[in-house]
């Protein structure tokens, strides 16, 4: 049964004339999804109804189909290179493994809440840890690889996007944390009477820290990411001219940033009750919508890429991946379900965090080991403008470490004593051979 969907997502994806067309799907879906969410306790009589559950069913069954055709979309991207990393695709069978069981959660939440009127909260519970372990899983890797690039290359951005992809982790293990702590304490079944609260936390509490850790490491992954995306789009800083550069690129993070004024220090809060309401909902609209924007700003160098020269079409495949993954990991960045709304709008945006984050990793490894076995795609990435040097340099380090583990593997084949046949010495003879013919001719293309 799942190798037959499996099957129609794979064969689906390959009629699809855009995959951008199912990412603004899914980026519009994600809106609506966190607006509700966020503003669930004001207007949970609205939701809790026939039409509210309606619109949930909707928004969960458009983004599971949207999600599993850009995974199919992005597993199918296959290449061939010449020194291949076993370690990472465990990684990804235990990823892809995580994600069917996510899957299997939230469509049981569906056929409870059609069947049965209610969700269990445990469902909850698990796809907030799943996503976010497999957010955990593939950030660490990434970022683990950046500080390996970062040791053989020393050039800031790898340094920058080694720090964004462990805090990113980070963020995501204090996540479960902080509220998978809130989850476990609702009530274990929740219907259209529950009134929706959202969470008091005690003062001088466990749990209070780990709001604040949260809540501040949610901003500084922000920060980082925007630090990133400057590093690599400061080649138009010359184009557009310094003022209009960075007035274009601190907007959306003075727009993020803001709401620290309301949420810490309770600026602009109206006095009147009366007129509290009011602010807190448009608060919260405006609020939401700075994550997507923020998104839009962070996946831009990579489409610049894409738009500015000819690369190679599998290249150009993992940098839409990595590009399209950013735009939907932080449209995800604002929504919640520890409030426990009927229905759990907020689901599919909780959901969407780890198979986003599954998909930059791919998108960084791919690109970097694809850069690093085709000396074409390098040439063309070098002789470019400056925002493209970043993937020449992770292209070029990830060579290296290939070729170290490369070395390991034929020394661990070189004969310990004197049994060993002429068959053996010959095979390593070979490897030798062909490995040293493929770096010579790597070596003369740089020098020239």
């Amino acid at each position: 049964m799942l190798i037959t969907f499996k099957t129609f997502f794979h064969h689906f994806s390959k009629k699809i004339i855009e995959i951008k067309f199912l990412v603004i799907i899914i980026m519009a879906v994600l809106i609506i999804d966190m607006e509700i969410s966020n503003e669930a306790h004001l207007i949970d009589q609205y939701i809790s109804s026939d039409i509210g559950v309606l619109i949930f069913n909707l928004v969960s069954v458009t983004y599971l189909i949207s999600q599993q055709i850009i995974l199919s979309y992005s597993l199918k991207r296959h290449i061939q290179i010449q020194i291949e990393s076993t370690s990472f695709r465990l990684i990804q069978r235990l990823i892809n493994f995580m994600i069917l069981l996510l899957i299997i959660c939230f469509l049981t939440i569906i056929l409870q809440i059609t069947i049965s009127k209610y969700y269990d909260t445990i469902f909850l519970l698990l796809i907030l840890g799943i996503s976010n372990s497999i957010t955990v899983i593939a950030m660490f890797n990434i970022g683990i690889k950046f500080f390996s690039w970062y040791k053989s290359r020393r050039k800031s951005s790898m340094l920058v996007f080694a720090a964004m992809s462990c805090t990113m982790g980070i963020t995501a293990l204090i996540t479960i944390l902080f509220m998978g702590s809130i989850l476990i304490n609702q009530p274990g079944k929740i219907d259209s009477d529950y009134d929706v609260v959202l969470p008091t936390i005690a003062e001088d509490s466990k749990l209070l820290v780990l709001n604040y850790f949260y809540y501040y490491l949610s901003i500084l992954s922000f920060i980082l990411t925007w630090i990133m995306t400057s590093l690599l789009l400061r080649d138009y800083s010359v184009k557009l001219g310094k003022i209009r550069y960075w007035i274009f690129l601190s907007l959306p993070l003075a727009f993020y940033l803001s709401q620290i004024l309301v949420s810490q220090f309770g600026l602009f809060i109206p006095e009147q009750d009366s007129d509290l309401f009011s602010f807190s909902f448009w608060f919260l609209f405006l609020y939401t919508l700075s994550s997507p924007i923020g998104g839009i700003l962070f996946s831009l160098p990579y489409f610049l890429v894409m738009k500015k020269m000819d690369i190679d079409r599998s290249l150009r495949s993992y940098m839409k991946i990595l590009a399209y993954a950013l735009l939907l990991f932080f449209a995800a960045g604002s929504a919640t379900v520890y409030h426990t709304p009927y229905p759990p709008f907020g689901l599919s945006t909780v959901s969407i965090t780890g198979p986003s984050s599954c998909l930059i990793a791919i998108g960084v490894y791919y690109s970097a080991r694809l850069i690093a076995s085709n000396r074409t795609i390098e040439n063309q990435l070098r002789t470019s403008s400056k925002y493209s040097q970043f993937f020449t340099g992770i292209g070029s380090a990830e060579m290296e470490h290939a070729m170290t583990e490369l070395i390991e593997q034929i020394r661990k084949k070189l004969p310990t004593d004197i049994d060993k046949t002429s068959q053996d010495l010959q095979l390593v003879d070979t490897e030798i051979i062909e490995f040293l013919r493929k770096y010579q001719s790597r070596r003369k293309y740089k020098n020239n």
